[in-house]
C-alpha cells in the first residue's frame, strides 16, 4: 500500500533535535481524585500553576476544596471532602 498523499516528510525537520518533549506523560497535569460527600460525586482536582496546592470545586454545589502541597508529600491519590 503506498504512503497516503497527506504524509509529508521533511528531512531538515526530521534531523533537528526535538526541543520540547511532546510525549503524553510530559503534558499530563498533576491531579488528585476527590469524592465530595456533600453531593456524592467524584471529580479530579488539578494542581495550581505555582505548584503549591490542588484546588477545585464540587461539580454540583461548588463547595471549594484546597489541598496544600507539603515538602514530604503523600502517596495517596484519592481523598474525601466532607
Amino acid at each position: 500500500m503506498p504512503d497516503p498523499d497527506y504524509f509529508l516528510d521533511i528531512k531538515e525537520l526530521r534531523d533537528e533535535p526535538q526541543l520540547v518533549d511532546q510525549s503524553p506523560a510530559s503534558s499530563a497535569r498533576p491531579w488528585v481524585g476527590i469524592r465530595f460527600e456533600c453531593c456524592s460525586v467524584y471529580t479530579r482536582v488539578y494542581r495550581n500553576p505555582e505548584g503549591t496546592a490542588y484546588m477545585g470545586y464540587c461539580p454540583r454545589c461548588l463547595k471549594k476544596v484546597r489541598l496544600a502541597v507539603g515538602p514530604c508529600g503523600v502517596a495517596t491519590r484519592f481523598f474525601t471532602a466532607e
